[in-house]
């Protein structure tokens, strides 16, 4: 119980459930690990268990066989979930979110097979851990999600990740862009200005000046990004921005992804959506402050990674003493010449 155990694949696996229970980018990269999964238990049932609204990224994703929805906010309503997991008798529960709850989940689903990674609480509960340690600025989540798969035999060289759309999802894009003056043979860029944590924002006005320099050296045509919660770095954007801008606010999660696949060029912060432009191949100019870069940096050979080299580097985010000098003098100038760069 506990120890490692490299490419040993298990017999009689017919139900298997993956567990990624946290943001956007996470589960994107976590879409190998499941590709790997698949390919080695091919006559199993994997489902995968997914917050809502990232759910979306796993519709028509050929791996997965069911997706469960984690909606749960109270107790009864937690519990009744942790029942449901319990009754399905899942043969394997692989744990890729490294988390206390999770491992919890494995714990209450009494599979044979609970595979994990050491460290948090309930890993004592886990039938395989792996135990390798990553140090920052070290290896890429893909690659971290597919050293623990590998625990139990499987193994793909095929690290692309996975998210479709529709013929009639790309038919929408197209209709919803047109009504909003803008033609597929224009030239796009999309600027998505957030994401899930104040250190990793670049500043607004920036944003602005990049927007109004592209607009001025392509005739670009201009869309602004804006997710649920970000209506007051809308309000500051239209207060700098001087050039007309079409603002991308309302929409679902596929349905952001649906426009974004039209864009000849996505300008963001280390963020959900930059992983959803690596999955669609979208040129990409990616801004990093403090995070692992090495980590999270998108799998996308048409991005290009702009970020300060300082001397803190990999640091620990959150407890800044440099008052989060590297992503806020993070200079106009780098960024514009990464766009350049690929739009040229």
């Amino acid at each position: 119980m506990g120890g490692k155990i490299q490419f040993m694949k298990f017999d009689n696996i017919n139900k298997i459930l993956i567990i990624r229970n946290d943001g956007i980018g996470d589960l994107l990269n976590s879409t190998p690990a499941i590709s790997a999964l698949r390919k080695s238990y091919n006559k199993a049932k994997i489902t995968v268990m997914a917050k809502y609204p990232c759910d979306e990224i796993l519709f028509m994703n050929p791996d997965v066989d069911n997706i469960l929805v984690y909606t749960a906010r109270s107790l009864i309503e937690r519990i009744q979930f942790l029942c449901k997991i319990n009754r399905e008798n899942y043969d394997m529960v692989v744990v890729l979110q490294n988390s206390s709850f999770c491992n919890f989940i494995a714990s209450i689903s009494c599979a044979k097979y609970r595979i994990g990674s050491k460290g948090k609480r309930f890993s004592f509960a886990l039938t395989h851990k792996m135990k390798k340690e990553y140090s920052k600025g070290q290896r890429h989540e893909i690659q971290r999600n597919l050293d623990l798969v590998e625990i139990v035999g499987a193994y793909t060289d095929n690290l692309n990740l996975v998210f479709q759309l529709s013929e009639e999802e790309r038919n929408w894009s197209s209709d919803y862009l047109r009504k909003n003056g803008i033609e597929e043979n224009d030239k796009i860029i999309g600027i998505h200005p957030g994401g899930s944590s104040f250190d990793k924002l670049w500043p607004v006005k920036n944003f602005a000046l990049v927007a109004d320099s592209l607009v001025a050296k392509y005739n670009a045509r201009i869309l602004i990004f804006n997710g649920p919660q970000e209506n007051d770095l809308m309000e500051k954007i239209n207060g700098l921005i001087q050039s007309q801008y079409v603002n991308i606010s309302g929409v679902s999660l596929r349905q952001f992804a649906d426009i974004l696949q039209k864009c000849s060029l996505f300008i963001c912060n280390d963020s959900g959506p930059m992983h959803i432009a690596a999955a669609l191949r979208v040129p990409t100019v990616a801004i990093f402050g403090p995070t692992d870069y090495i980590r999270w940096k998108p799998h996308n050979d048409k991005a290009v990674v702009v970020r300060l080299d300082t001397d803190c580097w990999p640091c620990s985010a959150h407890k800044c003493n440099k008052d989060y000098e590297c992503i806020k003098a993070l200079s106009v100038e780098k960024v514009l010449d990464a766009a350049v760069s690929i739009l040229d």
